[in-house]
């Protein structure tokens, strides 16, 4: 059970190195780690929770909230750059297409 909450956290760790160096393969590939270890971690019975674990389950529930924020705010900074980029104003974007303005 102790492997199991370890290698939750360790998944955990290395979605944040990877939001930390905003890697975006490293990101995908750290959230199916963190997927498949969140799925082990839930077919643990709490029942049968080894209670010295209580307190390393409360610090990976913090880094899952934490982890939470941090890619809220990456998505909504990238969306900030899109938009940028892309030239957006005035609800809408500055693209390239068929019409060509004053013909």
């Amino acid at each position: 059970m102790k492997q199991i909450v370890e290698s939750f956290r360790n998944s955990q760790d290395m979605l944040f190195s990877a939001l930390e160096g905003h890697d975006s393969d490293a990101i995908f590939q750290a959230s199916k780690q963190l997927g498949q270890a969140a799925a082990q971690l839930g077919a643990i019975d709490t029942e049968n929770l080894d209670p010295n674990l209580r307190p390393l389950m409360s610090k990976a529930d913090e880094l899952m909230q934490a982890s939470i924020y941090r890619l809220r705010f990456l998505r909504d900074h990238s969306s900030t750059r899109l938009q940028l980029l892309a030239g957006f104003r005035e609800n809408q974007a500055n693209t390239y297409s068929g019409t060509v303005r004053g013909r």
